[in-house]
This record gives structure tokens, C-alpha cells and sequence, in this order.
């Protein structure tokens, strides 16, 4: 296995954690979207659609500022196991 391999491979590693959120709390404000584009997407209506699947390790910062960036705490890492 190559070091490109290795590295993709950690990057990818599950971190056992989800991204979540409480459709009741969220008001569609969209920061999240803007802090972690690549994670999560807004619906026709602006609410946050985020994976289903565990995180992986590459995922974990960009959730984090998710997160942070929600002014309703709508939004948590949940751990899976």
C-alpha cells in the first residue's frame, strides 16, 4: 500500500460519531450549510439534509464547525457506538 493509499485510508476511517440534527429546533437559518458545504445541503425550504452514515475521520472537523455555526443547537455529533 502506497502512502497516498494510507493517507486516503485514515482520512476515510469511521470516527463512530453521526452528524445530527432536531428538525423541531431547526428554523432553516442555513449557517451549517455555509460552514460545511461539502456535508451538508440545504433543501428546497433551507433545512439542513445531512448524512445518514457514520462520519469519517476527513468529515469530523467540517461537522464540528456545523455545529458551532448553529445559532438555534439544533445540530450534534452523536456517538454510534
Amino acid at each position: 500500500m502506497s502512502a497516498l493509499q494510507r493517507l486516503r485510508a485514515a482520512r476515510e476511517r469511521p470516527t463512530g460519531q453521526k452528524l445530527r440534527v432536531d428538525p423541531v429546533v431547526c428554523e432553516g437559518i442555513g449557517q451549517c450549510a455555509m460552514a460545511a458545504s461539502r456535508l451538508v445541503h440545504l433543501d428546497r425550504w433551507g433545512y439542513p439534509i445531512v448524512p445518514t452514515e457514520e462520519l469519517g475521520a476527513s468529515d469530523l472537523a467540517p461537522a464540528q464547525r456545523a455545529v458551532n455555526s448553529c445559532p438555534r443547537h439544533a445540530m450534534w455529533l452523536e456517538e454510534t457506538s
